[in-house]
């Protein structure tokens, strides 16, 4: 970026827009690491606990996972937080996602992926699904109370 010899940078803030729009002239921040920023703001909301990972058959139990020619196509993880359990299946067929809260009931339940988040309700039993979903994705479950369960983010 180029200031004409008339433009004097006045103060620091001046100087750091100038230095900020030449960086990203020269070397503009790649797509993906803009999601995961922006991601990483949105984690750290106050109101919300990271669920904790209880267990993944890939690392606990990698025998059981099922798999067809080396390729994991059913992958099951559980999670707990804030008095709630959740079960969740990743199918490679279609992508798929199922998911079950504990204790059961109604809530919404949002995926999210570095594109965008959908969102699904869960039904009285605490089930839930959503096709297409292969790809880096988290689960956020808000329930009726407001209570809210948010998946670390699963590669899958």
């Amino acid at each position: 970026m180029t200031l004409p010899n008339d433009h004097p940078l006045e103060n620091d803030d001046q100087l750091l827009v100038a230095l900020g729009r030449s960086l990203d002239e020269l070397d503009a921040a790649p797509a993906d690491a803009l999601a995961v920023a922006r991601s990483a703001i949105e984690l750290g909301r106050a109101d919300e606990e990271l669920a904790e990972l209880l267990f993944d058959s890939l690392a606990d139990e990698p025998e059981l996972a099922m798999r067809h020619e080396g390729v994991v196509e059913a992958r099951a993880l559980g999670f707990v937080a804030r008095g709630y359990r959740l079960d969740v299946e990743l199918l490679d067929d279609g992508g798929v996602v199922l998911g079950q809260l504990d204790p059961a009931g109604p809530a919404r339940v949002d995926l999210e992926t570095p594109d965008g988040a959908r969102q699904t309700p869960a039904d009285d039993l605490g089930r839930f699904r959503f096709n297409s979903a292969r790809g880096p994705l988290r689960l956020r479950v808000t329930t009726p109370t407001a209570d809210v369960v948010l998946t670390p983010w699963i590669t899958w």
